[in-house]
């Protein structure tokens, strides 16, 4: 009856406090509700959107059921979120990955197959030789040995990917897709890396960035503009204790750049990325600006100033 009162005042858009909703979300985690249950809760929460509360609970229900796993690799990993939640999401996912890795950085990439929004990160990240684990035990393998294990849904939380499942047969994204920016399937190894554009789904995300445990680089595009395109620096922030620290402002136009956008398909998103790690092309800024922000959070460099360095010393170009 407790869960039947919950579900009654989302209905009405009467705001659950953080514990309500924890309660109400891990049940529907722990599947303790019907189909008709959940389908209400889901659709009273994507018309009217989450509030920050709400968004805390939804998030320790989901990272309480995390699976546990603790790689072999650590300190200095960073991982990262790819749900197709924002489109262009595959570039930065794929391309971070790629420059991370030239740095010596670990990454984890948690995410689904398909995107409702362009190529899937997943399709990029097998065109670059990045399969999907089969096992949390390849995860840690493939982390030690290749510097990069991607970890399909269902490895993270099988609970949570069939809640994220529904996107294909409502639609529309859920809150699952939001909250699982905020998690790390490392428990507090990794720095997370999170991504939002105003006027997408996305930008919910915001309410939690500050709330979500452990450390976090936060990149965010205004009004208008997304990750593909690469004349556009996001505002980028590192997250840590709750508390922002701004690092590089949202450009407010476009940079003139020289290099070419890439292509739209996976194969061709590959070729790119890979002529742009390998040195045929320059680094676009905005993925230096992420490459020494993500070192500067994960500790490879003493402070941000010596990271940018880094970063330009390695790319062979000034990054303002």
């Amino acid at each position: 009856m407790q869960f039947t009162h919950d579900i009654r005042r989302l209905l009405h858009r009467d705001p659950l406090d953080s514990d309500a909703m924890a309660r109400l979300w891990g049940a529907i985690l722990d599947e303790s509700l019907d189909e008709v249950e959940i389908g209400a809760v889901i659709a009273a929460l994507a018309v009217a959107g989450e509030t920050r509360e709400e968004l805390a609970g939804l998030y320790r229900a989901a990272r309480d059921r995390l699976v546990r796993w603790t790689p072999s690799v650590r300190g200095g990993l960073v991982s990262m979120a790819a749900y197709g939640l924002v489109p262009g999401e595959a570039l930065v996912v794929s391309l971070a990955c790629e420059l991370l890795r030239r740095f010596e950085v670990p990454v984890v990439i948690h995410g689904v197959l398909d995107s409702p929004c362009g190529v899937s990160s997943a399709y990029v990240l097998r065109e670059l030789g990045i399969l999907p684990c089969a096992s949390l035990a390849q995860a840690d393998e493939k982390l030690a040995t290749e510097g990069v294990a991607f970890l399909p849904a269902q490895l993270v939380s099988p609970a949570l990917a069939s809640l994220i499942a529904l996107r294909a047969r409502l639609g529309i994204e859920n809150s699952a897709h939001l909250v699982a920016q905020a998690l790390d399937p490392t428990h507090g190894l990794a720095t997370r890396l999170t991504f939002s554009a105003r006027g997408t789904l996305s930008e919910r995300f915001e309410a939690l960035a500050e709330d979500a445990d452990g450390d976090s680089v936060a990149l965010g595009w205004p009004a208008g503009r997304l990750p593909l395109n690469l004349a556009i620096r996001p505002r980028i922030e590192r997250i840590q204790g709750g508390v922002r620290e701004l690092l590089f402002e949202a450009d407010a136009q476009e940079t003139p750049t020289a290099v070419a956008p890439p292509p739209d398909d996976a194969p061709g998103m590959a070729r790119w990325i890979r002529r742009v790690t390998g040195g045929a092309v320059p680094v676009p800024v905005p993925a230096m600006a992420l490459a020494a922000a993500c070192l500067y959070a994960v500790g490879s460099a003493p402070d941000f100033t010596q990271a940018k360095a880094i970063a330009a010393f390695h790319a062979g170009r000034l990054v303002a």
